[in-house]
């Protein structure tokens, strides 16, 4: 038999509420920490030519690892819903969100719970901060089913975060959201046959923050 549970936590911070300023960004990110790779190379499966953007390019991450291959899938997402994505970049992996991302999933296994906060009351903007992570805007999309393997459990999460409706503030938001430029995921196998599932975004440059009309979901322009 299996059991899913989802559950979405999206917040976005702008200047006015974080104490960065737009002249203070904290440093992007390079490297398996964060692609740094120009978006717009041309050619491949995933060449969106409507956004200029090559949705295919590695992430960034182990082309084996099922958390690479679930950025992967939320890049292939972004490729075939331009409109609703607003052209939003292709996600590049991040190595210290998806420490934190691991951690969440491993830690709802170990203490026996569901949620964005744990135990202790920390939230993902806990434990993002806690790690260090500079985020101008994150979000979170958690996950967890039973008896299946790992690989459908990926492909189960993605589908069922997909499988909600456009426009409104939820897990498809989250991937969908022009504002993320980076994530990582954690993948956690439990020993009582769940599989736990985080997903983190972020952004760090105030510069990568739309200012512009989103068109198609007119409730998500800043």
């Amino acid at each position: 038999m299996r059991f899913v549970y989802v559950l979405v936590l999206l917040i976005s911070l702008g200047a006015f509420v974080f104490s960065l300023s737009c002249d203070d960004d904290p440093a992007e990110p390079s490297g398996l920490g964060g692609n740094d790779d120009d978006d717009d190379d041309t050619g491949g499966d995933m060449y969106s030519d409507e956004c200029s953007i090559d949705y295919g390019d590695n992430p960034g991450c182990d082309a084996d690892d099922p958390a690479c291959q679930m950025t992967v899938l939320m890049n292939k997402d972004r490729y075939l819903n331009p409109d609703e994505s607003d052209c939003a970049p292709a996600l590049d992996w991040y190595a210290d969100l998806a420490a934190v991302a691991l951690a969440h999933s491993q830690d709802m296994c170990n203490r026996d719970f569901f949620d964005h906060s744990n135990p202790d009351g920390d939230d993902p903007f806990d434990r993002m901060d806690a790690a260090g992570i500079q985020w101008v805007t994150a979000g979170e999309n958690i996950f967890r089913v039973s008896g299946v393997g790992i690989d459908e459990a990926v492909t189960m999460g993605e589908e069922a975060f997909m499988d909600e409706p456009e426009c409104v503030a939820n897990h498809r938001s989250n991937i969908l959201n022009r504002n993320f430029t980076h994530v990582g995921v954690g993948v956690y196998e439990c020993n009582d046959g769940y599989i736990y599932i985080t997903q983190d975004f972020a952004a760090f440059s105030f510069g990568d923050i739309r200012q512009d009309p989103h068109e198609y979901c007119p409730g998500f322009s800043k």
